[in-house]
């Protein structure tokens, strides 16, 4: 198979999106040196909308556009980040996840003025997060705390 000269990877402009851009672009780098990449970056609705993602789409927020760059020729690949691509509906016609980086650290952090755990927050504590898989983990363990939404 014949390596193109120059591969274009659309991906959301955000920072976390475009840093697994440039770990594809160096994986892409070591097996292919001498390949020029190029980054098309796309701000996605979910970007732009700061609310409830719920009243947008839900996660396809993060993946309609970047979608649409690679269907229209725009891009020879996309970069998304696999929680951001919706589970509930099939991929675009015409593509396939044809690879995987290596996965990172999965664990969340807690950000706190005061240096505290999340076991010695007291009951009531207002935990702001936009994530429904932290809202889920975070009732189960720890019911006494309250998710809000933080975007």
């Amino acid at each position: 198979m014949s390596v193109p000269e120059l591969i274009r990877i659309v991906s959301r402009d955000s920072p976390m999106a475009l840093a697994q851009v440039e770990r594809v672009r160096a994986e892409l780098g070591v097996l292919h040196p001498g390949l020029r990449t190029e980054v098309v970056p796309v701000k996605t609705t979910g970007d732009k909308w700061l609310g409830d993602l719920s009243q947008v789409e839900g996660k396809g927020a993060f993946t309609k556009e970047v979608d649409a760059a690679l269907l229209a020729g725009e891009a020879d690949l996309a970069v998304h980040c696999v929680k951001d691509v919706p589970a509930d509906r099939p991929l675009p016609a015409g593509t396939v996840f044809a690879a995987f980086l290596k996965r990172d650290d999965v664990r969340d952090a807690l950000v706190h003025p005061g240096g505290l755990t999340l076991d010695e927050l007291p009951a009531g504590t207002r935990i702001g997060t936009s994530a429904v898989r932290r809202v889920a983990q975070l009732a189960a363990s720890h019911p006494h705390l309250e998710c809000v939404p933080f975007r």
